[in-house]
């Protein structure tokens, strides 16, 4: 074999590896797309107990395909304040179980049976799925073509690397050199450093898997290379946990322990298990029996550590303590529920952009209470409040638009991208309740300075039009966050009770004045708390009719 040989054949295993790669992202991105609801309600489930959260991880993986990227998830939600670390760290160990399963497919395809060539065939899963690709009108099709496509292209990369490998297995010099090396420590750091350039354990897993079906390395060597594969797949969220909250960071730690623990137990004992002969007489096939390791020294480790969750919680907080002083300040305006991290998930991203605009909307209540109260009692000594929360809605209002111009850069399904259509108008008709909130604050300063107040009679109508509100904040609420927009129809009766009591208390009002009970400019700043009120029911009805668009259609009861 040439040296231009060599070159060729080194290429043709780049691009190979180029394509196993690619197919999976386009196959966990749309399995993602697709099974996006159902992941967000798998993890409405994460409180129930470890094992559940176990088995989220193992299925959020085996659809995303990375464990990594459920890591990276992870530390978004801790950072978040979504999640509890010790939830997080059952979530880790499932999903080191779930990344196990693209082995198992390649392991299933890539040996054929007897004179069936599987890979040939799931490889022509590529052609169908572009054809799907390119004449399919519905999206949910068009998902589905590109799952797979990208399951064909998995195929496809690993018959490039299969065939690259045998053009390898002619040149003796690069058999030798690579068999040679036999340490199995340098083997486990070779395997954590190959994958912690490429990012994929899954992929390394299919690189071993061609080389070791070649003959190019021996099982053992695959064994310990796969081992160390485990630990390079930690790089990419230990990268994405830089700038985040210390409980997200330890997210991070966890992973990293997870696998440096089911390593180091591995090494000690196949000292005298000797695991390579044990796989090597129970599968026949190298892809097998790497499979199989890789899926039994995952499983195998979450059983031995997952009664050990709250010492290793333990641990990472010793490891990466709270820093002394530095408790967060919750007056600062910031974003509870959004991040970079979440971004790699849309649909999630999407869920937590709602989860925001919700806490913002909390915000716009509790602001509307304060220049209430203040108004109806002339008390403005919680001014620094109202200012303080007022800062945080103006805060969120900009980000979260921010952030919405970057999700809808994603691939995301029809619903969720009529949801973030919506989010813009949303966020402006609370940003502009906090708005009317701030003019009644002021309204009740002028009262305080000017030492008025309302009368009796004026009190009780602004209680009436209070009582009006708050059914509309809560029913909302509700309908904006259940997607439950049959409840317009009540709402809308809420809307008009406060149109009706803007006309009562005008009318009121030019009774008082008339019969001299009111002052001018007592009255002035009444009629503008009724007007302000009534402007801020419509944005509530704004925000609830927008659930219209992006509410899932419920089903029809049977006859």
């Amino acid at each position: 074999m040439t040296g231009l040989d060599i070159f060729y054949a080194i290429l043709a295993a780049l691009s190979g590896l180029g394509v196993f790669i690619f197919g999976m992202k386009i196959l966990g991105d749309n399995l993602e797309a697709v099974a996006g609801n159902r992941i967000k309600h798998m993890f409405s489930f994460i409180d129930k107990s470890r094992f559940v959260g176990v088995g989220i991880g193992a299925g959020v993986t085996a659809v995303i395909q990375s464990s990594s990227a459920v890591t990276v998830m992870l530390i978004g939600f801790v950072n978040a304040g979504l999640m509890t670390l010790p939830q997080a760290t059952s979530v880790v160990f499932g999903a080191n179980i779930g990344t196990t399963i693209t082995a198992q497919i390649v392991a299933l395809g890539f040996g054929g049976i007897k004179n069936v060539q599987i890979t040939v065939i799931f490889a022509a899963c590529a052609g169908i799925g572009a054809f799907m690709l390119l004449f399919a009108k519905k999206d949910i099709l068009k998902k589905i073509g590109s799952i797979v496509c990208g399951l064909g292209m998995i195929f496809v990369g690993l018959q490039v690397m299969g065939d690259s490998m045998e053009s390898f297995k002619e040149a003796p010099i690069i058999v030798n050199a690579l068999q040679s090396v036999t340490n199995p420590i340098l083997l486990v750091l070779l395997g954590a450093v190959i994958t912690g350039i490429i990012q994929s354990s899954s992929a390394m897993t299919g690189l071993v898997i061609t080389m070791s079906a070649a003959g190019i390395i021996t099982f053992p060597q695959a064994m310990y290379v796969i081992v160390g594969s485990n630990i390079g797949t930690c790089i990419t969220s230990l990268i994405c946990s830089i700038g985040t909250t210390t409980n997200a960071k330890r997210v991070a730690i966890i992973h990293l322990i997870f696998n440096l623990l089911g390593s180091i137990l591995f090494m000690l004992t196949d000292l005298f298990a000797h695991y390579a002969d044990l796989l090597m007489s129970w599968f026949d096939t190298a892809q097998m029996q790497i499979a199989m390791l890789h899926t039994m020294f995952n499983v195998a480790t979450t059983i031995i550590l997952l009664p050990f969750i709250t010492p290793l919680v333990k641990l990472v907080t010793l490891i990466i303590p709270d820093k002394k002083g530095a408790k967060e300040d919750d007056n600062t305006p910031r974003l509870y529920f959004l991040n970079e991290q979440i971004l790699t998930t849309p649909p999630l991203a999407v869920q937590s952009i709602k989860r925001e605009i919700l806490y913002m909307y909390t915000l716009a209540k509790q602001n509307l209470d304060l220049a209430l109260d203040a108004i109806t009692t002339v008390d403005v000594s919680q001014k620094d409040e109202q200012k303080s929360t007022e800062a945080k809605l103006n805060y969120l209002h900009k980000e979260i638009t921010k952030y919405l111009v970057k999700v809808n850069q994603l691939d995301i399904s029809e619903l969720d991208a009529k949801l973030l259509g919506t989010a813009h108008h949303t966020v402006n008709d609370l940003e502009r309740i906090g708005d009317y909130s701030e003019n009644i604050f002021e309204y009740a300063e002028r009262l305080k300075e000017d030492n008025l107040s309302f009368s009796e009679d004026s009190l009780e109508e602004v209680q009436q039009l209070r009582e009006a509100l708050e059914n509309l904040f809560s029913l909302t609420y509700k309908i904006y966050d259940e997607e439950t927009p049959e409840l317009i129809p009540t709402l809308y009766t809420y809307e008009q009770i406060t149109d009706d009591m803007k006309v009562l208390m005008g009318e009121k009002h030019v009774e008082r004045l008339n019969e001299g009970r009111c002052n001018p400019e007592t009255g002035a700043l009444y009629l503008s708390l009724a007007n302000d009120c009534e402007r801020i029911a419509d944005h509530l009805t704004n925000i609830a009719n927008a659930t219209k668009s992006f509410a899932k259609p419920k089903k029809s009861p049977k006859a």
